[in-house]
């Protein structure tokens, strides 16, 4: 008599990115809640037909290709799940302090009111500073300071200086010196990319109905999957596309269950 398993599916995702000898890195990663994750299998065929008599028949059918693809979605917004739909890279910037710039201040070209301007943007700086200290720091029109709160806001931790519309300064067409020093910081960096993210991947499956087992891709290239909602009223969700590859020496995908013990 068949027992049926009938499964309500859950469970967690955990990746290993390929370094860059094109080997799995030593562990796995678990990159947090994943409301979706699912597999499509596709295949295609030629078929044989046999005409000796009557009505043609199918009498042998040969597999040509199989193609394997997934997706998934997480809403975890950590910044290694936002690379991987970046097809990026996540690292840490450690910005050491750099000195209050009296002798030579950073200058902008003033066209009008409520313009904001990003502090230290260099070619090798393009995201210019930020923890800006608040100690020493001034902005003049050549001659006159401006005042916190009706000149101006200043953004000291991602380095955004805007001019208020209410400033009564006629400092439109003028430049502005600003006068400021850099804090010790540290900050994490997503950095997008080009290529697909290869990884391998487990999905330890944690079901509220049916037996548990684990799937194992050894190849997966991960490639972004449709919208990632900056701005909305619904939470935040990275959709990723799996394209599931065959390694060299291995098969595509495995699938385990949970050991019986003897």
């Amino acid at each position: 008599m068949v027992t049926n398993n009938y499964t309500l599916g859950r469970g967690k995702v955990h990746v290993a990115r390929y370094d860059d000898n094109g080997n799995p890195t030593a562990g796995y990663r678990y990159i947090g809640n994943t409301p979706e994750f699912s597999l499509n299998i596709e295949s295609e065929t030629l078929d044989h037909f046999s005409s000796d008599e009557g009505i043609r028949e199918k009498d042998d059918s040969v597999p040509l290709q199989v193609n394997r693809t997934g997706s998934m979605v997480t809403d975890n917004i950590d910044p290694k799940n936002v690379a991987l739909f970046f097809f990026g890279e996540e690292s840490t910037v450690t910005q050491a302090t750099v000195a209050i710039n009296t002798g030579s201040p950073e200058q902008f070209d003033v066209t009008e009111l409520g313009q904001s301007f990003k502090l230290g943007v260099t070619t090798n700086n393009p995201t210019g500073y930020f923890g800006i200290a608040t100690t020493g720091f001034a902005i003049t029109d050549g001659t006159t300071p401006l005042v916190a709160g009706t000149d101006y806001e200043m953004d000291f931790d991602n380095g955004i200086l805007t001019l208020l519309d209410t400033s009564t300064l006629a400092i439109v067409g003028a430049t502005l010196d600003v006068t400021y020093s850099v804090a010790a910081t540290t900050r994490s960096r997503v950095i997008s990319g080009s290529e697909p993210v290869e990884c391998s991947i487990l999905y330890v499956t944690k079901n509220p109905k049916g037996a548990d087992c684990i799937y194992f891709f050894p190849y997966v290239k991960l490639t972004p999957n449709g919208d990632y909602a900056l701005k909305g009223d619904e939470w935040q969700q990275i959709p990723l596309s799996m394209e599931i590859l065959k390694p060299s020496g291995k098969e595509a995908i495995y699938r385990d269950g949970k050991p019986a013990y003897t």
